[in-house]
């Protein structure tokens, strides 16, 4: 007969078994989604003039790259541009609005891009 204690330690263990098997689940779910991510998010960026590589090497800690060319912008661009063309990429790249997960990093480099052209231009 099964003690109360050795019942404790049964229902631990498989509580335990649970928690690797749904580390596991989750770990190779990411793996496949960012599989498919990458194709989808560099043609949705490419649709925006946005140099998905430029992205890519900034989010693996490569060196910085010109602002503008994260944002798919010319030099020349206005600062309505610069802001509108913000905001589309708001749109599509941030992790609440997108719905598709993965696409905080890049929303990050562009943010950091977007300051980075406002504070050269002083925007508010």
């Amino acid at each position: 007969m099964l003690m109360e204690d050795d019942l404790e330690e049964i229902n631990q263990r498989m509580l335990d078994v649970l928690d690797d098997m749904q580390r596991l689940f989750t770990r190779r779910m990411n793996e496949t989604a960012k599989g498919m991510l990458d194709p989808m998010l560099q043609s949705m960026l490419k649709n925006m003039g946005i140099d998905f590589s430029q992205l890519r090497g900034m989010a693996h800690g490569q060196t910085a790259v010109d602002p503008y060319r994260i944002m798919g912008l010319d030099r020349s661009a206005s600062d309505e541009e610069v802001k509108k063309r913000y905001l589309e990429l708001v749109h599509v790249l941030h992790p609440d609005k997108s719905g598709t997960p993965g696409t905080g990093h890049f929303f990050q480099m562009v943010h950091g891009a977007f300051e980075l052209i406002k504070k050269e231009r002083g925007l508010q």
